[in-house]
């Protein structure tokens, strides 16, 4: 081709652009020496035909990158591109580019397009605002344009109103302007304005129904509650009548309890569609709606026999294609590659039978490229990928000539069972054949790498994309999220929204999980928002995910919003509800939904046990972990960690060695986590031997398991290990925070070590940044108040950087009283007063500290102040009542 003849490129891009083969127009498209706003607009125009909006818009940017002024036939050309993937502001830049140009003035078929694009984009007003502008250019478009849009969104008087105007302006409407007011009458329920212009259409203006223009009326009359009228309208079509007519009509039937007619309905349904089981199922739910059990009942089972039938049919299915095969090998036509290739296609994908389909590929002498991707596309699904690679070595061998097709079959393959190294080489065999270019190679490249960790290469084939779509960037930001690269999903996806590509349903799985997973619930809102303004479609999937989110975040009602939304939901989705109402406090609904899970897994016993546990209804934990037990569910680290919880608070001891020796026997991996719940039960049932065993043969402490060791030996007598656990603790580097300290504190004030407890409290913010919290302060009040030494310990709370609690004055009191010292008992019940001066207790203590000094008359005056106050001291409980 002559290199500066543009007008051949452009008519040879052109052509293979308009044919829908748009790989290679775009091949010589970036091969032409020298491209105009013809050949963009051809390209661009190509891509928006084949529905490839992403790569229109992209090549419309690249257009604009370059400092190629878009034509309005380019803007023609992207405008549906710009409409099929939502990008307002692009849309906005768009029209903001052809005022400038004069676009607008130019051509009328500019501003029509604006008009229908920012009424699918939701921004009615703006279609307004161009359509007002035409004043005296408008044409039939654009008041079809803007009567649709104004009906798509609900604005209903309004279409009526622009139609009447429109008819008084002389313009002639047609079939579809009249299909856009009759659909702003349906959703406006404007019931007899809709039946006069349907009239009207028939009888003024001489145009023919299409069964769309039926279907509205039909649909309108339906809603109305005129169901007669309506199924009378079905019965005079002129037209054969199709199954979306009668679906909508039974739709009508089952809002209004039309049951008999309804069942009419469904049969018409059948009679067009034999696989129907949907409508089975709104007329079954009509049926029990209405008291109608017996019927409903038979309604369901009719569904479980039409699939049954839909098996059997493919039992037949099958028997008729080995008949068939056996008829083309008799009669000798088993060389037909066209007739082979559907009895290959049929035995290795639609009813896969990889012997068969092996034997039937046998016999073909000489397969074509075409059969061998057969072949290898159900060897890639079967549950032996291995041997879709074998089966392509053999064929390399054989000198097959791998395409497009071939590869995604084979990287699918190697993807699932993590093959890098045999990828890898099917990376370089794409390279050599030229094929990279292809979307469907490329994206199958960049799934492996990601699916096996490699997500460096992954980035760099995404990169070297000139066209990415949805699936290119799913692929990668899923890489990310299975290497839990979290920061980086949600860049990439921020990166992907910049680049105009519409997310989907696994986009905002991924997305929305790292959202949950870092706590990023500002970004999250977005990301919800995004859901509900792109309608994107909440599939069980990404229904559990919201559901996830929502329970973590503590929305109860948004989680059960999704949840009573969703039209299939699976175990999964009961665990996420379950973990939900458990955070929420709601054990009631989590233990109801629970029951009702026909097969619990070890996820729905977890959940359950956890939220008793973290509810502290300890009781009720171990009796689920026992009902747990006797279902032969073999509980993981997770379980067992939550059962040691309400162990350790219940003093379970016997149960907690039995989980104990339960990890080792059926050799559980205890991690971190396990081995921190064993410290802590063993610690708080006074077991501080088996603790420091488990501590030390715990591989990878955290601040936790220290925590728990020191915590366990200081409130068990073990006052001066626990002061050495705490040394050792620092020299191994690890960071103590405010529970820590509590622990090292209690030790201190348990072995009365006044002054080393003072320098460890002192070091709490001076050392290691620490703040010491309210319970802190008490621990020191209590050291002081041990040692005697009560007057330090008043200043000490007089010099408290917070306002001291009750629970600070009551620990000084209860020393001042063992201590004799009733100046502060005094000072110490006075505040208590004034703080909480309604506790029994603290009149009792002071009253004691009288009567210990042989102060009966003061004694006695406080008991009487108590009666006169009507103050009562609250009875105590035990550990077992607690």
């Amino acid at each position: 081709m002559p290199a500066k003849n543009a007008v051949t490129w452009n008519v040879v891009i052109t052509g293979f652009a308009a044919r829908g083969e748009v790989e290679y127009a775009r091949l010589l498209f970036e091969r032409m020496p020298c491209r105009n706003v013809v050949s963009w607009t051809g390209m661009i125009d190509g891509y928006t035909r084949s529905c490839r909006s992403v790569e229109a818009v992209a090549l419309f940017r690249r257009m604009m990158a370059e400092g190629v002024d878009p034509s309005e036939i380019t803007v023609l050309a992207v405008v549906p591109a710009v409409s099929n993937i939502g990008r307002i502001l692009l849309g906005e830049a768009l029209h903001g580019y052809c005022e400038k140009k004069g676009l607008l003035v130019l051509d009328i078929r500019v501003g029509n397009s604006l008009i229908d694009l920012y009424a699918k984009l939701g921004s009615i007003n703006n279609s307004l605002k161009i359509f007002h502008e035409m004043l005296g250019r408008r044409n039939l478009v654009s008041w079809t344009s803007i009567i649709s849009g104004l009906a798509m969104h609900g604005l209903s008087t309004e279409a009526v109103e622009l139609f009447a105007e429109m008819r008084r302006a002389g313009i002639r409407p047609n079939r579809v302007t009249f299909l856009s007011v009759l659909n702003a009458c349906n959703h406006g329920g404007l019931v007899e304005q809709g039946v006069l212009f349907f009239r009207s259409m028939v009888y003024e203006y001489n145009l023919t129904p299409e069964i769309k223009h039926f279907g509205c009326i039909i649909d309108m009359l339906g809603r109305a509650g005129r169901l007669c009228e309506a199924e009378q309208v079905i019965s005079g079509l002129p037209m054969e009548v199709n199954s979306v007519v009668w679906r909508t009509l039974l739709g009508c039937c089952s809002k209004y309890g039309e049951v008999e007619m309804g069942k009419r309905a469904m049969k018409k349904i059948l009679d067009i569609e034999r696989e129907s089981g949907g409508d089975f199922v709104v007329v079954s739910n009509m049926l029990t709606e209405l008291g109608r059990f017996s019927d409903a009942e038979r309604a369901r089972k009719l569904v479980d026999e039409r699939n049954a039938v839909k098996f059997s049919f493919s039992i037949v299915m099958m028997e008729a294609i080995k008949k068939l095969h056996g008829h083309l090998i008799v009669s000798g036509l088993y060389n037909c590659q066209y007739a082979m290739s559907k009895i290959l296609r049929f035995y290795a994908i639609l009813q896969p039978d990889l012997a068969l389909a092996h034997k039937v590929y046998g016999q073909i002498e000489a397969p074509t490229t075409y059969l061998r991707n057969i072949i290898l596309r159900g060897l890639a699904q079967s549950d032996a990928p291995e041997d879709a690679i074998a089966f392509y070595k053999k064929a390399r061998g054989e000198g097959m000539e791998p395409d497009n097709l071939t590869f995604p079959f084979v990287v699918k393959a190697c993807a699932r069972i993590s093959a890098l190294k045999e990828g890898k080489q099917m990376h370089n065999h794409v390279l050599k054949f030229g094929l990279l270019s292809d979307i469907f190679v490329s994206n199958s490249l960049i799934h492996l790498y990601a699916a096996c960790g490699d997500l460096c290469c992954a980035r760099s084939v995404f990169h070297e994309m000139l066209v990415k779509d949805v699936v290119s960037w799913n692929s990668l930001i899923c890489g990310y999220s299975q290497c839990n690269r979290l920061q980086e999903v949600l860049k990439l996806f921020r990166l992907m929204h910049g680049e105009g590509v519409r997310a989907d349903k696994v986009t905002m799985v991924k997305v929305v999980s790292a959202c949950t997973r870092l706590g990023d619930w500002s970004m999250a809102d977005c990301l919800v928002k995004y859901i509900e303004d792109y309608c994107i479609e909440v599939d069980i999937y990404l229904g559990n995910t919201l559901i996830d989110y929502y329970g973590r975040r503590g929305q109860l009602q948004s989680a059960e919003k999704v949840f009573f939304n969703m039209k299939d939901r699976n175990t999964v989705t009961m665990n996420a509800m379950i973990t939900a109402y458990s955070k929420a406090g709601d054990l009631v609904s989590a233990r109801r939904l629970f029951e009702e899970i026909p097969s619990k897994d070890l996820i729905s016993w977890s959940s359950m046990i956890s939220g008793y546990s973290q509810a502290s209804q300890f009781s009720d934990a171990l009796e689920l972990f026992r009902q747990m037990q006797r279902a032969k569910v073999k509980p993981d680290a997770v379980v067992l960690a939550s059962v040691l919880s309400a162990c350790a608070h219940l003093g379970a001891l016997d149960l907690g060695k039995w989980i104990h020796d339960y990890v080792r026997r059926h050799g559980i991996e205890a991690d971190t986590i396990l081995h921190n719940s064993l410290i802590d039960m063993y610690a708080k049932c006074g077991s501080t031997k088996e603790a420091l065993q488990v501590f030390r043969e715990t591989k990878e402490k955290d601040t936790l398991s220290w925590n728990s060791i020191i915590m366990g030996l200081a409130n068990n007598g073990s006052e001066h290990e626990a002061l050495g656990a705490f040394r050792a603790m620092l020299a191994e580097g690890f960071r103590p925070n405010e529970v820590t300290f509590l622990g090292v504190l209690i030790a201190c004030a348990n072995a009365e070590l006044v002054e080393e407890g003072l320098g460890h409290f002192e070091s709490m913010r001076s050392v290691h940044g620490v703040e010491p919290q309210m319970k802190h302060y008490g621990v020191v009040v209590d050291l002081l108040g041990r040692a005697g030494r009560l007057t330090k310990a008043l200043g000490f709370i007089a010099e408290m950087p917070v306002a001291p609690e009750p629970v600070v004055y009551r620990i000084l009191l209860g020393a001042a009283r063992t201590h004799g010292d009733l100046g502060v008992a005094e000072v110490a019940a006075e505040r208590l007063r004034e703080l909480d001066g309604g506790n029994g207790g603290d009149y009792t203590l002071m009253s004691n500290a009288y009567a210990g000094a042989d102060r009966w008359s003061d004694a006695m005056e406080v008991r009487q102040r108590m009666e006169d106050r009507r103050v009562r001291k609250l009875p105590a409980c035990s550990v077992v009542d607690c």
